[in-house]
């Protein structure tokens, strides 16, 4: 289902959109696109800023086990809009998603996009963006990966203007024996261009992810600024967790960082919790919520927060005490 705000358009018909790379690579992509199932392109003149989210939904049933949506975002020259995507289905469904998102800021235009996967423990899912900025263009990215039993995130942005920019958050919950699969690419074409990629996720019983961040300054991208950060929290000494940070610099004169972590709750935060009367499970559960709650609380409709709450909610029920 889609809800279009005034002033922008939507069409449920695939649009021929200029060839881009994406951070799941060719293959994911072409598959995508020759078994589509649904999806719109989402069209926004020049000048325009819309004043409320595009809201796309989509559900996982029997009668739609399998969904593949392709859909096109292109913000005109110093428009800006949000997108909300969100996929759900029950807590016990086996289904499978695959989704391919293009993304066209052009110059001095923003994209905001929000992904919420909220899939069935059965379900398998990819999420594949590929995004393109103009000058002085932003895209803004946040994706929350927190269901599904195999779950796979990738995003690629090319940062061809002078002063284009890439804000890209995400969080995932790992438990029980799911896997999480991440892999985003900032390549910066335009000088003075800059990215921003931060991710965080916490790691239960015999869960495994991997992260992969790449930042790519190519001949010319001068003064360009990349950051990348990640910090999981692991709450089993089962759990696998690899972080594959990478910087590639064919230009001197630009500024790149990066920055990979992981540990248990850090044990004074803990303590405070629990002198203020909750006992080590509930502190373990609120301190999980509240790594969550930056990125969650950016995501523009109360209901679908509400809903993300209680979705991980649900999940930290399963949390049982770690013995040190």
């Amino acid at each position: 289902s889609a809800e279009r705000p005034e002033n922008v358009e939507i069409s449920f018909d695939p649009f021929p959109a200029p060839e881009l790379s994406t951070g799941m690579g060719d293959g994911a992509r072409n598959f995508t696109e020759d078994n589509r199932t649904c999806g719109v392109t989402v069209r926004v003149p020049d000048g325009v800023k819309a004043g409320k989210p595009v809201f796309l939904t989509f559900h996982l049933d029997e009668t739609n086990p399998s969904v593949l949506d392709v859909n096109t975002v292109i913000a005109g020259e110093g428009s800006e809009v949000t997108v909300v995507m969100s996929y759900e289905s029950r807590s016990d469904f086996f289904g499978f998603h695959g989704g391919l998102t293009r993304l066209y800021a052009e110059k001095n235009a923003v994209i905001r996009l929000i992904q919420v996967q909220m899939l069935g423990d059965g379900c398998l899912h990819y999420d594949d963006v590929g995004a393109q900025c103009g000058e002085n263009g932003e895209v803004s990215v946040i994706q929350a990966e927190l269901g599904g039993k195999n779950a796979a995130a990738g995003l690629k942005a090319v940062l061809k203007g002078r002063k284009s920019r890439l804000n890209l958050d995400t969080i995932y919950f790992g438990d029980r024996g799911r896997s999480i699969d991440i892999n985003y690419v900032a390549q910066h074409v335009g000088s003075a261009s800059r990215s921003e990629i931060h991710a965080s996720g916490a790691l239960l019983d015999e869960s495994r992810k991997t992260f992969r961040g790449t930042i790519d300054f190519l001949k010319g991208a001068k003064r360009a600024v990349g950051h990348e950060s990640e910090y999981s929290l692991l709450f089993s000494p089962k759990v696998v967790n690899r972080s594959a940070p990478l910087i590639l610099c064919a230009e001197e004169d630009v500024e790149g960082q990066h920055a990979a972590s992981a540990g248990k709750i850090d044990s004074n935060r803990l303590f405070y919790l629990m002198s203020r009367g909750l006992s080590e499970l509930e502190a373990r559960k609120l301190l999980i919520e509240a790594q969550f709650r930056p990125v969650t609380d950016r995501i523009p409709d109360p209901a679908l927060r509400s809903a993300v709450s209680d979705y991980v909610k649900v999940r930290l029920e399963a949390i049982e005490p770690v013995s040190e």
